[in-house]
């Protein structure tokens, strides 16, 4: 290990460049002769079972006459063949009669019965060597291989060397003089270079300029806490706590109902963002609901808790969401109609006063009647007679909820 540590980047990709390009050779060398040897095997053994079937109907009418001279004969015509070593025939109890050449390798040996007529008279046998050698095959592969693990390290170091040189530029540019040692590995100078900039003062470039979840439109309903200012004056700050925690309540129920998200964003108001297609209503359409629900809920409270909480709604429109990222183009688009709806909401009284941006919407006139008053503002009016029963049940379940007290009476205005 210390010898390893000794070394630098270049060297050790190279020792393991070199060390696997030889493994690979290696492992390709042993499947190829494995492969080769199968092949050898099999036709060895076609060629010797074409021998045998050659002279196994001669030998068995020699060995059954007792012809042994004319049977040494026919083993001696095998031995003339480069790859039969020996040859022999043995009787039925396995006891050579006859062995011409060498039979000693068990490995090598090839058997055929010897028949006369139906009845089997004994074995012949015959030995094939093997013709082609392996070796000289192994050495010149492991030559070749370490030649090309050689070709390997020295390529490794190479490149190696040449990436050092650029790293080693680089934390000329970023260390501090005097840091650097050529004998330590550049990565980890880098690394203690890094360490010691002010990289947590850096915040990183965002790639992506436009949100592409912003670029779908929004609706906008504000509540104007219009008797805030009143009770600033008169009320002790747990009372005023809970008087503006009732205007967030009800707006929260509001929003979890229609799937919309309460935010404060101007003083003296709530402001409810209604974003996406949700259980198949429109931002527009959830903005204007969300509008006449309120003002349900704003009656009940007066009566529940006694204190004024009445006041008037702004319902406007965006062609830019928020999107999921929140960007800062989105936030500061979005500014205008926060503020056209505020302005409504402060003109409206005790009524729901649309935006001209909500009156490009087809779906307000579909739901609800649009009444244009004398200041030449627009106003919520009635809904549809098909909207009705739905508000009305809607408004109930948040009124039985939130003021038990007051009872299911609906407060719908109209």
């Amino acid at each position: 290990m210390v010898f390893w540590e000794r070394l630098d980047i270049g060297q050790k990709t190279g020792l393991l460049a070199a060390a696997a390009v030889f493994i690979v050779a290696q492992t390709t060398l042993t499947l190829t002769l494995a492969s080769k040897a199968h092949l050898e095997a099999e036709t060895r053994a076609l060629h010797a079972e074409a021998l045998l079937n050659a002279v196994a109907s001669r030998t068995a009418g020699l060995v059954a006459s007792d012809d042994m001279l004319t049977a040494t004969s026919e083993l001696n015509k095998l031995l003339s063949s480069d790859v039969v070593s020996g040859a022999a025939i043995s009787d039925v109890d396995g006891e050579f009669l006859l062995v011409v050449g060498s039979v000693t390798n068990p490995e090598q040996l090839y058997h055929t019965p010897l028949r006369i007529g139906p009845d089997i008279a004994g074995q012949l046998t015959v030995q094939l060597e093997r013709v082609t050698s392996n070796s000289s095959l192994q050495w010149t592969v492991s030559a070749l291989s370490l030649v090309l693990a050689m070709f390997s390290y020295a390529g490794a170091v190479s490149i190696s060397r040449s990436q050092s040189h650029r790293l080693r530029a680089i934390l000329g540019r970023i260390a501090h003089s005097g840091q650097v040692d050529d004998r330590l590995d550049a990565l980890a100078q880098i690394e203690t270079a890094i360490d010691d900039l002010p990289l947590d003062l850096i915040s990183p470039a965002n790639a992506e300029v436009i949100d592409e979840t912003s670029l779908n439109s929004m609706a906008v309903t504000t509540v104007s806490l219009d008797h805030l200012g009143k009770y600033i004056d008169t009320v002790d700050e747990i009372t005023l706590a809970n008087y503006v925690g009732t205007y967030e309540t009800l707006a929260k129920a509001v929003a979890q109902l229609l799937d919309g998200d309460l935010q404060t964003v101007r003083p003296e108001s709530m402001t409810l963002f209604f974003e996406g297609t949700k259980r198949g209503m429109t931002p527009d359409a959830r903005a204007v609901i969300a509008s006449t629900l309120l003002q349900n809920l704003l009656a009940a409270a007066e009566r529940s808790q006694r204190r004024k909480f009445i006041c008037g709604i702004g319902v406007g429109r965006s062609d830019m969401g928020r999107g999921e990222r929140g960007s800062a183009y989105a936030t500061l688009y979005n500014q205008t109609v926060i503020d056209e709806t505020l302005t409504m909401a402060q003109r409206a009284g005790s009524s729901v006063k649309l935006a001209p941006s909500i009156l490009e919407s087809d779906q307000v006139e579909a739901l609800f009647d649009v009444i244009e008053t004398a200041d030449g503002d627009t106003q919520l009016g009635a809904p549809t007679p098909e909207l009705l029963p739905e508000l009305d049940k809607q408004s109930k379940l948040l009124q039985r909820r939130l003021f038990p007290d007051v009872g299911e009476q609906s407060d719908l205005p109209f």
